[in-house]
């Protein structure tokens, strides 16, 4: 059945963070470029601070000009600024909704309500868009990660949250869910027998997942302080990586079957021996120079406590207890402030277990990379013959390497949030998370965090430009294996 689009009003809760300016915006531009949003569709900001709809779109031009990766054009600009309006209220205040009601009142719209602040205010939104009979059945929320800190607060809120909206109504993001290359290891593992076959305890000796980033926390010192690295990225985006590309095969390509499927893995990881201490590695970075240029440490940032030992750095070694996977080792980790920024799964295929050339010590492991971020790419690296006037075998390393983009019209290649805020409209929510993923994310992760708040001196600490601390080489390094990071 072919989803219809319909006019909406977006309502856009934390209107001026990080997250809006960043992607939202940019996100909808692109959208107006390619004449997806529907005529009349509006775009509210809600915001507490002293701004009128004229400051707000000066706001929303300021950072499509500092975060768009084209040139603003006049024209798609003239129309996409008639959209916004601006309400200027408290989300902690009831009575405050009657403007936002004020504003609604004037058009019948579908209601789409992006939550881009923290989850300690997601019930407070519900119940006062319910005070101003704004939650019916057509009405819809999108809630941001991470929901709650822990397992239990995020069963409270989504307890809360379905008093006022059904999970039909939910769309829970995770943008990493909107990478055509996540996506595409669907098809990449359950339509190619090449891949499908050789995906498995058999063929594979380890895998190794990196979502690294050469940026500090970006002034969002009090809210990352609050959440750290294993929730803000381990939780949601790494663990949603896994469960997909460690997946079995599903009944189909239907939603239910895809989730079902991906429980089964979230409710399998385990750490062996249950020995977390030393099966993790947690680090916050120092002072150092990228791109030649020198950062502050974590806890010299703007707005920062001297004291803080929230992590900026997670690395674990895990498993996977299930019978394809079994005994296999997981190597993943994410940071701020590292080298480069990438974000890439490393498939090692086991080694020959004959080695005809005698006393070669260049034969090395196959492996299958995985770019999941621009250029978009999957290489396979494997050994090949040099060529010469004699019988002898010379052996050197090369690489077959398949592009996403240049099977697409125009290199086209959707932003995440472009393709998220697009199915929302139509109301798919294939792409987005069920409360049933979080809840087992949450389940494993509890037990890493307890460790941790009983352990702060597993907290090392790494220069910013680097690959992070001591700690995360010697987790590999003691397995005889070392992170890739070419």
């Amino acid at each position: 059945m072919k989803l219809q689009m319909h006019t909406h009003d977006l309502i856009i809760f934390g209107t001026k963070g990080d997250l809006a300016q960043r992607k939202l915006f940019p996100a909808l531009y692109s959208l107006e470029k390619k004449n997806k949003l529907v005529d009349n569709t509006r775009i509210i900001g809600v915001s507490r601070s002293n701004t009128n709809t004229k400051e707000y779109i000066q706001i929303i031009y300021n950072a499509l000009k500092k975060f768009l990766k084209e040139k603003i054009n006049k024209k798609i600009w003239e129309k996409f600024k008639k959209r916004f309006i601006f309400c200027k209220m408290n989300i902690n205040c009831l009575q405050d909704f009657k403007k936002l009601k004020i504003i609604l009142k004037k058009k019948k719209h579908i209601l789409l309500n992006y939550f881009a602040v923290s989850s300690n205010l997601f019930i407070k939104i519900c119940k006062g868009l319910s005070n101003i009979n704004c939650n019916s059945k057509t009405s819809k929320i999108i809630i941001e990660k991470p929901i709650g800190d822990s397992l239990k607060s995020f069963n409270f809120i989504n307890k809360s949250i379905k008093k006022y909206f059904s999970e039909k109504q939910i769309f829970r993001i995770d943008h990493y869910l909107g990478k055509e290359a996540l996506l595409n290891l669907i098809t990449l593992k359950f339509f190619n027998p090449f891949f499908n076959n050789n995906f498995n305890k058999k063929t594979i000796d380890h895998i190794q997942i990196t979502l690294s980033e050469s940026l500090g926390i970006e002034k969002r010192w009090s809210y990352f302080d609050q959440t750290g690295q294993i929730i803000d990225m381990v939780q949601n985006h790494m663990l949603q990586i896994i469960s997909i590309f460690a997946m079995n095969k599903p009944k189909s390509l239907k939603k239910k079957h895809i989730c079902s499927e991906k429980i089964k893995i979230l409710k399998s990881l385990y750490i062996k021996n249950n020995d977390i201490k030393n099966n993790i590695s947690l680090g916050q970075y120092k002072s150092g120079k990228i791109n030649n240029n020198i950062v502050p440490s974590y806890v010299n940032e703007e707005n920062s406590k001297k004291n803080s030992l929230t992590e900026t750095f997670a690395a674990i070694k895990l498993y996977i207890n299930t019978k394809k996977w079994k005994n296999v080792p997981f190597y993943i980790r994410t940071g701020k402030r590292l080298l480069k920024k990438c974000s890439k799964i490393i498939i090692f295929l086991k080694k020959s277990s004959e080695n005809l050339l005698k006393n070669n010590k260049k034969i090395f492991n196959n492996r299958i990379i995985i770019n999941l971020q621009s250029p978009f790419n999957i290489k396979i690296k494997f050994f090949n013959k040099i060529p010469q006037l004699n019988s002898k075998f010379k052996l050197t390393s090369s690489e077959m390497l398949f592009n996403y983009k240049k099977i697409t019209k125009n290199n086209f290649f959707p932003e995440e949030y472009e393709k998220l805020l697009l199915e929302s409209m139509k109301g798919n929510q294939f792409l987005f998370v069920n409360y049933k993923e979080i809840k087992y994310s949450w389940k494993w992760i509890d037990s890493i965090i307890k460790i941790y708040k009983k352990n702060p001196l597993l907290l090392e600490y790494y220069s910013s430009g680097s690959w992070g601390p001591k700690s995360s080489e010697k987790l590999i390094k003691k397995d005889k294996r070392k992170w890739d990071n070419n």
